[in-house]
């Protein structure tokens, strides 16, 4: 059901983008040669008009093929190609697929808020948020989405439950830790003996948070949607600092991201907390791929962008060669650290 639904999450963050691209090529004249979701080879396709629409092996992201993309094409009128665009059309078509993933978490979240959005208050039920796929919690079957009754550390129960909490009297403890979870409706028990456990080693690999469902008017809910939206954006371009910093220093590296993988199993943890979650979960999909997708780097929107805005302001054309050349390299490269990230989700589920 996991993978059902990381599948269904993807189609619609990947296709609203996509679409975007689509919708602002047709306006502007241009001819779409395909449209298609994962990357190939092809597993199904069939034609519309003019454009080809296909299913792909991979379904990790998708692309819109635009003639005179990569300079002119002899068997399409020169007027319905990329290549023979002003920039601004251009620059329209190339930002459009960005602007349409911050159009899909604005509606997501607005919806998660006036459905009722699981959320982080004081005084809120005690709920797992989040599992470490080789822990203890997930070896006793301790699930997200489990909300927890008490958590009694060397005889003393831990209150207000937070992770930070529970972190501090793990560590502090001298024997058991008995945790009482909530799953399906039944109570369970699991203790976890730490005696002779160094402190650095005592962690049952949970995060909990107190949470409440907060159901709000439509119009707070759009007002507490433009808040996600700036504060998920403001937090991905502040982690993408920190790794981009670290490649040149001592740390860094691709520590904390997540593949195909991982993003999948977070997908289902989400499910688990709620539909309202899950719609949330989803907008912040969309704004990672919003957020990355202009980073002016090649293959990317924000590195085409880029060339776009280089030729309007030197007011000369660079090579389709060179320029396909780069981009291709590019695009090598973010498959690469795909593959990378996806061998270290699986390192991290054995």
């Amino acid at each position: 059901m996991t993978i059902i639904i990381f599948i269904i999450v993807l189609l619609v963050t990947v296709i609203v983008h996509e679409w975007g691209h689509f919708y602002a090529a047709r306006k502007s004249g241009m001819m779409v040669e395909e449209f298609g979701f994962g990357i190939p080879p092809r597993l199904f396709s069939f034609k519309k008009g003019e454009t080809l629409y296909t299913i792909n092996a991979l379904p990790i992201g998708g692309f819109v093929k635009i003639a005179g993309e990569n300079g002119l094409e002899g068997a399409v009128a020169p007027e319905r190609q990329f290549d023979t665009k002003p920039w601004y059309l251009k620059s329209f078509v190339l930002v459009a697929g960005v602007v349409m993933n911050i159009v899909l978490a604005f509606v997501l979240f607005t919806a998660a808020y006036s459905i009722g959005m699981p959320t982080t208050v004081e005084g809120g039920v005690p709920t797992i948020i989040s599992v470490t796929p080789d822990g203890l919690a997930s070896e006793s079957g301790i699930s997200v989405g489990d909300t927890i009754s008490s958590v009694i550390v060397d005889g003393r129960d831990i209150a207000p439950l937070t992770t930070e909490n529970l972190h501090k009297a793990i560590t502090a403890s001298e024997g058991s830790v008995v945790v009482d979870v909530i799953q399906g409706g039944e109570t369970k028990s699991v203790t976890y003996d730490f005696m002779g456990v160094a402190s650095a080693d005592r962690r049952i690999g949970i995060a909990v948070e107190p949470i409440e469902t907060v159901r709000l008017p439509i119009g707070t809910a759009m007002h507490a949607a433009v808040l996600q939206i700036m504060s998920i954006a403001s937090g991905i371009w502040t982690t993408l600092g920190t790794l981009i910093g670290g490649l040149f220093g001592s740390g860094g590296g691709t520590e904390g991201l997540m593949g195909p993988v991982g993003l999948a199993r977070e997908v289902g943890g989400a499910a688990s907390i709620g539909f309202a979650y899950l719609l949330a979960f989803t907008a912040a999909i969309s704004i990672n791929l919003a957020v990355l997708n202009i980073l002016p780097f090649p293959a990317l929107d924000g590195g085409r962008l880029l060339v776009v805005l280089l030729e309007a302001i030197t007011r000369r054309r660079f090579s389709p060669t060179v320029v396909g050349i780069i981009h291709t390299a590019g695009f090598l490269l973010l498959l690469l650290l795909m593959l990378v990230l996806t061998v270290g989700d699986v390192r991290r589920l054995f």
